[in-house]
């Protein structure tokens, strides 16, 4: 079972709360569960040579296998693979001297998965999809002894992390009747999706107990935890990159990441303050806060269910070498 959904069903007991007015009430019966979602998207489990030494001149394959360790899956047209080097090319008439080149007639630097890379599902028992993508090359005719060259196998792609949940709202006196009852009191819910950007979402006060004219927040932690690069959603054409030119990414898409809060019955009074663009400068957590409300106070326990979604772009890659010796 994923590490974050696990997280995220495990009950823990605590005493705390408060109430609407900010006084502290001792729940012993209460429920809290951990929302902190995080983990992967598209990883790259493997990215080596057929032969790693092989003599100018000759033939050998550079292969990358790719898999959607998270939770979303992605579309073939929101995701590439890029090769690089330090000596290879795709052009037409490249020095066979200096670079490897293709051996396939109109290949290039860049592949797709050509599916949908889909990710575990754990109630139709189903794995997570993975690919191995393959570049067929030809090493140099070196003039010197030996080389050593370095590829760069990268994946881009478009991911989102979900964060879903339920907000349980009790009116003052339904929550003094709970407690007089010794019953147990609700807490918010919510249930992260894994990507390489974690959300940990919370209410203040944990127990959201409202009379007329009372607020809660919402609070919501943004991190990337994967390891890769982060950049903005939409901003790389997936279907149109032909070379790395189309792949150059500038400082102001770069760190980005957007959030959207959908919470039917609710209204936050704030948006700017928990939605819309994110910087996540130097690899950093953001922390977001916002004021929110029912839009009519329920005369008894309700729930509210709430989605937090942070739509992105991301990009990871590994590097493998090919020792060339003169024939």
């Amino acid at each position: 079972m994923n590490k974050s959904i696990l997280l995220a069903t495990i009950a823990v007991l605590m005493v705390a709360g408060c109430t609407a007015q900010g006084g502290n009430i001792q729940w012993p019966w209460q429920l809290v569960i951990p929302t902190v979602g995080g983990g992967s998207g598209l990883v790259i489990t493997d990215f080596s040579p057929d032969q790693s030494t092989v003599y100018g001149g000759s033939s050998d394959r550079i292969m990358i296998t790719v898999k959607n360790a998270g939770g979303f899956a992605v579309p073939n047209d929101k995701s590439l693979i890029y090769l690089t080097g330090s000596a290879i090319s795709f052009a037409l008439g490249a020095d066979d001297k200096i670079y490897w080149t293709s051996t396939v007639v109109g290949d290039g630097p860049i592949k797709h998965f050509g599916q949908t890379m889909k990710p575990v599902d754990a109630v139709k028992g189903t794995d997570a999809d993975e690919k191995t993508i393959t570049w067929n090359l030809k090493a140099p005719n070196i003039t010197t002894q030996t080389i050593t060259t370095s590829f760069i196998g990268r994946v881009y792609y478009d991911y989102q992390t979900d964060v879903n949940g339920n907000i349980w709202i009790y009116s003052k006196d339904e929550a003094d009747a709970a407690r007089a009852a010794k019953r147990q009191i609700y807490q918010p819910t919510f249930t992260p999706s894994s990507g390489p950007v974690a959300l940990t979402v919370t209410t203040s006060p944990t127990n959201v107990i409202l009379q007329s004219g009372d607020t809660f927040n919402l609070n919501i932690r943004v991190s990337s935890v994967a390891g890769g690069t982060l950049y903005r959603n939409n901003t790389i054409n997936y279907a149109t990159a032909a070379t790395g030119d189309n792949l150059a990414l500038t400082q102001d898409q770069l760190n980005k990441v957007y959030i959207t809060v959908n919470a039917p019955g609710l209204t936050i009074s704030n948006p700017a303050d928990c939605t819309g663009e994110q910087d996540l400068m130097g690899g950093k957590d953001v922390k977001l806060s916002c004021t929110m409300t029912p839009s009519t106070l329920p005369a008894t326990l309700q729930s509210y269910p709430i989605t937090i979604t942070a739509l992105y772009g991301y990009y990871v890659d590994r590097t493998t070498t090919v020792t060339v010796q003169k024939r």
